[in-house]
């Protein structure tokens, strides 16, 4: 499990209820779980395929609000034939908000089609 550091923008609040939108949530997954890729997957091989994710569950703990520090941090659960199945926990140094599960699948640029998750990304991420 590896941890990243994000800190909330305070446009990024629903101005209703003065807390975070599910919107940031989300973005805030994307950003953690594309760090820890770039973390583990090698650079030239991490930059030649798409990563669309196809699924995204959360499951939201508490609010955030601004000025929150937030610290995300990913566990591979599965690597698949194409695709890859992350948890990805958001938390503040109090608790944690938000937990989510998403699938991304491994998408050849030139043919636009799913391909085997690389050998080198599964070395890193099993």
């Amino acid at each position: 499990m590896t941890d990243y550091e994000h800190e909330l923008v305070v446009g990024s609040l629903d101005t209703g209820k003065r807390h975070v939108d599910d919107a940031v949530f989300s973005t805030y997954v994307r950003r953690v779980r594309e760090s820890f890729l770039r973390e583990r997957v090698p650079t030239e091989s991490f930059e030649t395929y798409y990563r669309p994710a196809v699924r995204m569950e959360v499951d939201y703990h508490a609010e955030l609000f601004a000025g929150d520090r937030v610290v995300g941090s990913v566990d591979v659960l599965s690597v698949g034939e194409t695709s890859i199945t992350t948890e990805v926990t958001l938390s503040t140094d109090e608790q944690r908000v938000a937990t989510a599960k998403t699938v991304q699948v491994i998408v050849d640029p030139e043919t636009e089609e799913p391909t085997p998750v690389p050998e080198d990304w599964r070395a890193n991420l099993t």
